[in-house]
């Protein structure tokens, strides 16, 4: 009974020191960030890994720790020149608020893969430094402060002994003489062939779409609009006033095609009879033809 009494008084004063040293550690905790910094801001940076092959991705960070009461967290602005290297992602930026403490966190993922980045002697890159600007409140200009970025150390990919591995192996030799399945003359005389006639098609096609009618009109004057039948009396009666037996054969015949053409056989008939009868196609013997003629035209039959 004594030892039970014994063991609950341990456990007891156990549990009071725990929670004595957890009460102790919260307000430590709670209390430590309100209290202002002797600066409106401090900020370092770190890049890793500080020793990386050639190609590989590194993690540059910037830290920055500002009490809100002096400075705008949203006025922080880092500059840096990371050069040769380059950005792969977007800049991350987070932040945290701890009573009136604000820390914010700049991360950047960087590469290189131009020769610019080859190792040279020792493989140091050095970035240089990086600039926190800022705006402390109640004044009208801005303040900065630097940090220094660490060095980086990069080795290459290829050990300096098997370096002559990389070296281009190769002999030089004289190209034979070009040889051609089909002659350069005959590609060319073809290929002319094949414009012309690609011309003379582009041709024909532009005078189908041409007002013809039109631009004879402007260069020769007057157009005959009159129809094949038309025409064909006309030489009909020319023919036969100028007393040419010959041509007035002609003209008949001419007249008699042109009135098959126009579906009058009766007409087309007399016309041939009278081109080809024994006497010649006088003026007597044509007019009763030309009258009928006529009144086929007027009638447009």
């Amino acid at each position: 009974m004594r030892e039970r009494s014994l063991f609950a008084a341990l456990v007891a004063a156990g549990v009071l020191v725990l929670a004595l040293a957890g009460a102790i550690a919260w307000w430590a905790w709670d209390s430590t960030p309100s209290t202002a910094l002797d600066r409106p801001l401090v900020a370092n940076a770190m890049i890793t890994p500080q020793q990386h092959l050639f190609a590989d991705a590194v993690h540059a960070r910037v830290e920055v720790v500002l009490d809100r009461g002096s400075v705008d967290p949203d006025s922080v602005k880092i500059l840096s020149n990371f050069a040769p290297y380059r950005a792969l992602e977007k800049r991350q930026v987070t932040r945290n608020d701890v009573g009136r403490m604000t820390r914010l966190r700049f991360d950047y993922t960087l590469a290189c893969m131009t020769a610019k980045c080859l190792p040279k002697k020792t493989g140091r890159v050095d970035f240089g430094i990086a600039t926190v600007e800022y705006q402390q409140r109640g004044s009208s200009t801005p303040a900065s402060a630097t940090i220094d970025w660490q060095p980086l150390r990069v080795a290459g990919r290829i050990a300096p002994g098997r370096l002559w591995q990389g070296l281009l192996r190769a002999e030089y030799r004289d190209l034979p003489s070009a040889t051609y399945r089909v002659g350069p003359g005959w590609v060319e005389f073809l290929a002319l062939v094949l414009a012309a006639l690609f011309a003379l098609g582009a041709l024909i096609l532009i005078l189908r779409l041409l007002p013809l009618e039109r631009l004879a009109a402007r260069l020769w004057g007057v157009i005959d609009r009159r129809s094949a039948l038309e025409r064909a009396l006309a030489l009909v009666r020319e023919a036969s006033k100028s007393g040419r037996t010959e041509d007035g054969r002609k003209a008949l015949e001419r007249l008699s095609v042109e009135l098959q053409r126009t579906s009058n056989p009766d007409l087309a008939q007399d016309a041939s009879r009278i081109a080809w009868s024994q006497g010649a196609p006088a003026e007597p013997v044509v007019s009763p033809l030309s009258t009928e003629v006529e009144r086929v035209i007027s009638e447009g039959t």
